[in-house]
């Protein structure tokens, strides 16, 4: 059944051989045809095990939806990054009790505590080529939008039908750009419960300062428990429930890497762009990328000065921050590597070598058009964009004046996100959004928002807004936009929890009653948001019949395997332990020490913990690695990683978990459109770290003991 999934590909033209190695995303099932490299490296398993996503190891490999985990005991216990449950620490957070700053640790299961609304552990359970059934004729006879409407609509009875048992989630995945749809069925468990994260101190020590960089010293690490009714099904929160057997959970390893061991990874990264034509990689270089650093670095200003305030406002801008700073240095690292031309330039190349007939009307001239058109309104449609970002309480009124714009629609023809089998995920957003909705920081960063919505160029002009800010009758941008703006924040009450809830059961008309000031604003730029949401359904179903060709030429010209692109799918990718030289005379070896940890410490962000500390000044010799001196605490491999990865079981040769990826390093982050090979590495955080950790530093024996781990400090 595995192999037959590639039917569509293998039919395309998609799959030749021989496989590359050096880069790739794989999905599982193309793995058995890695087997030669994968064994001449030291695996040790075999590769058609490693195919099936069903079985050992990679049945105990989940999704947390934007990271990845894995189970760790036959009890349920997950094992993740700490910055893949800082959302929980921040929502269970108050200034007298700060788990983001002090961590957590359940010291028995009846102290594990709920993680965020919203909260899902995904399992797989089935795997089933839909292509047929998805495309049917390719959309005879329709327009673009139309071809894209019925795609959408053959995927939602798709999932409609899968989901007839409660406790799943389906989703109709794209691979190939287009060219093969499965259908992926995954247990939901929505009883979710924090276990054990350390400190801020080290599990975001460096903090941004360090991120993406290397030499890394990061503890990014932490535990939740997957939670299930008495008869082993999905349940609702609830003191009855018990902890999930998963089928199948990763055995943790005694022993650690050294320079040029075998590790490979699996997970669910979210999204590549490395089939992107060079027009749209110009657009993301000269445009997109570098106004989303400008807006970000903006926002993360006002952000801070805002948490002067205090700390309640320190806590709820915590998230908010954070996600700015990550993107933000990502993108500067991706530009950094772009300006000598080389990610347009191979684009470029690659176009060149392939062939088409009608060049007017190929496929890619189509693609070409469609971004063309995109770029004449870019900037009005960044700050649209945006809009919602520089202001989580907009963010809530239009999401809920959409779903009251969707809820009359029969079920199959609303958009994803605001369907029946979605209501439960949009009220828990409500109350997931309260901890980050503070006031007079969202007033702040939505100003920075209007005023460069003010600066627009004819052509691109917001009417809608343009009309709000003439009628406060000021003079110059700056006064109508604190005109506008106090009428805003005085008029609404979309800052209150129990009122969005309210809202989120109201019509349109029972909305635009309320008179409420955020809600008017968004329904006078709705015309316009509908606009572009019709404009992007036609290019979608262009993109749904040209893509495909593209590739496919693409393929024929590599003359080789290829990978499709991420899609927050199960993705397998392997590599070395090994550094790299990103520039002249400089080589990273590929491992970091407690010792440095030590070195490093001092002023915030490299504030560690006096537990640690203390620990580090006669370390476990259990922990110490003979050829470093010290304990190990973060390692590189060349495997090849996205955002979505974050959580990623790292694995050695034998099946057994060495660490977690948890970054990838700046000068190879631009791998997201072209993979470096020379130097594009995997941060990894040691598991001899993590259980030195938890061994030494925060007692956590009961954890390491239900793993299978030896303890050996004292209880």
């Amino acid at each position: 059944m595995v192999r037959s999934w590639m039917g569509a590909a293998v039919a395309a033209g998609l799959l030749a051989s021989p496989l590359v190695a050096a880069e790739g995303m794989w999905m599982p099932q193309q793995i058995p045809g890695l087997a030669a490299e994968l064994k001449a490296a030291g695996m040790e398993l075999d590769p058609e095990r490693l195919a099936d996503l069903l079985g050992d190891p990679l049945g105990a490999i989940v999704s947390l939806g934007g990271c990845s985990a894995s189970f760790v005991s036959p009890e349920g216990l997950i094992v993740t990054n700490h910055h893949c449950v800082a959302g929980s620490l921040q929502f269970n957070s108050t200034p007298e009790r700060d788990l983001l700053l002090e961590g957590f640790l359940a010291a028995t299961r009846d102290d594990e505590i709920p993680a965020a609304p919203g909260s899902y552990v995904y399992v797989t359970t089935a795997i089933r080529d839909v292509t047929a059934e998805v495309l049917g004729d390719g959309g005879a006879g329709l327009s673009d939008a139309d071809f894209a409407r019925q795609v959408e609509r053959r995927e939602r009875e798709l999932v409609d039908n899968c989901e007839k048992d409660d406790d799943v989630r389906c989703r109709v995945a794209n691979f190939f750009e287009g060219t093969l749809f499965l259908e992926i069925t995954q247990m939901q468990i929505r009883d979710v419960r924090m276990v054990y994260s350390p400190a801020e101190g080290v599990g975001n020590f460096g903090g941004e300062i360090d991120n993406w960089m290397w030499p890394r010293h990061t503890g990014d690490f932490s535990f939740l428990r997957a939670w299930v009714g008495p008869d082993g099904s999905p349940a609702d929160p609830s003191p009855d429930n018990v902890p999930y057997r998963p089928r199948h959970w990763l055995k943790v390893a005694t022993e650690g890497v050294e320079e040029g061991d075998l590790v490979w990874i699996a997970g669910y990264p979210g999204r590549t762009f490395r089939y992107r034509t060079a027009a749209e990689v110009a657009a993301a270089h000269e445009f997109s990328m570098p106004e989303l650093v400008r807006w970000a670095d903006e926002m993360i200003a006002i952000l801070e000065a805002e948490n002067r305030r205090g700390k309640e406002v320190e806590l709820a801008n915590y998230g908010r921050i954070r996600g700015l700073a990550n993107v933000m240095k990502k993108y500067e690292g991706q530009l950094l590597a772009m300006r000598d031309g080389k990610v347009e330039a191979q684009r470029q190349a690659r176009e060149a070598s392939l062939a088409f007939g009608d060049a007017a009307e190929s496929p890619l001239a189509v693609l070409d058009r469609i971004q063309a058109r995109r770029r004449q309104t870019e900037r009005r449609d960044f700050i649209l964009d945006w809009l919602g970002r520089s202001s989580p309480m907009f963010g809530q009124a239009f999401s809920l004046w959409r779903l009251a714009e969707e809820r009359p629609l029969p079920d199959l023809e609303r958009e994803e996100g605001y369907r029946e089998r979605d209501r439960s995920r949009f009220l828990q957003g409500i109350a997931r959004a309260q901890r980050s909705i503070e006031p007079a920081s969202d007033r702040a960063t939505l100003r920075f928002a209007l005023l460069e919505a003010t600066r627009l160029p004819e052509g691109q002009r917001i009417a809608p807004l343009d009309a709000r800010l003439a009628a406060t009758g000021r003079e110059g941008a700056e006064a109508q936009v604190d005109a506008l703006l106090d009428g805003l924040y005085a008029g609404t009450r979309i800052g209150d929890r129990e009122a969005r809830v309210a809202m989120a059961n109201e019509s349109l008309e029972q909305l635009a009653a309320r008179g409420d000031s955020m809600l008017d604003l968004v329904r006078d730029l709705a015309p316009l948001a509908a606009a572009r949401r019709a404009e992007a359904k036609a290019d979608a179903g262009a993109m749904l019949r040209h893509r495909p060709a593209y590739l496919r030429a693409i393929a024929a010209a590599a003359g080789r395997e290829i990978y499709p692109d991420a899609n927050s799918t199960l993705r397998f990718t392997w590599g070395v332990v090994t550094g790299y030289e990103p520039r002249d005379a400089v080589r990273y070896t590929p491992r970091t020490t407690l010792a440095g940890v030590v070195a490093k410490t001092g002023e915030d962000p490299f504030h560690t913990p006096q537990a640690l500390l203390d620990a580090a000044a006669a370390p476990l010799t259990a922990y110490v690695d003979p050829q470093l001196g010290s304990v190990p605490v973060g390692f590189l491999s060349t495997t090849d990683i996205t955002g979505g990865n974050s959580g990623s079981a790292t694995l050695n040769g034998r099946g057994e978990l060495v660490g977690l990826a948890f970054d990838g390093n700046w000068e190879g982050v631009v791998s997201d459109f072209l993979f470096l090979d020379p130097i594009v590495r995997t941060i990894h955080v040691d598991a001899v770290y993590m259980r030195w950790v938890m061994d030494a530093v925060d007692r956590a024996h009961h954890l390491l003991r239900e793993m299978g781990l030896p303890v050996h400090a004292t209880d």
